[in-house]
């Protein structure tokens, strides 16, 4: 029996803190410069960087993984990073960043973690999980614009 490993939520906090700290960094020195908007596809690039890195630390094997204590975690990442570095502007918008956020890697984790048990079920390439990130990642975007278009 696997034991339940936590690496993707320590990968997602760093790559969650990194974005943070680099986003704070320029709106301190370089306050003429627009920030990106925190909206879906950004935080689903945020994911798939940190799916791809995890996928790449533990190449050989799937870790087992705890789904509810994931998206527990993955919540309070999105929640409190983004606050603490004055990214949102207020508690309310934090914490409905944090709700969004957290569903959305959840649901990108579990189904970038089935495709990456058929890739370890037998011969895959080397640049494997950045492919599945990149469509993830594209889906992602192109259901978000397609949402907005619909909605306008």
């Amino acid at each position: 029996m696997k034991a339940v490993t936590f690496k993707l939520n320590t990968v997602l906090a760093g790559v969650v803190g990194a974005v943070c700290l680099v986003l704070l960094l320029v709106r301190t020195f370089m306050p003429q410069a627009i920030l990106p908007l925190i909206d879906i596809p950004n935080l689903a690039a945020v994911c798939a960087a940190a799916l791809v890195i995890e996928c790449y630390l533990g190449r050989k094997q799937v870790p087992k993984r705890n789904w509810a204590l994931t998206a527990v975690l993955a919540f309070l990442t999105f929640w409190l990073l983004p606050w603490a570095a004055g990214l949102c502007s207020g508690v309310g918008e934090a914490l409905r960043l944090g709700v969004i956020a957290g569903l959305l890697f959840t649901a990108m984790a579990f189904l970038f973690t089935s495709i990456w048990e058929r890739l370890n079920s037998g011969k895959a390439g080397f640049l494997a999980p950045v492919c599945i990130g990149a469509v993830q990642l594209l889906s992602e975007t192109l259901v978000h614009c397609a949402d907005f278009c619909r909605l306008n």
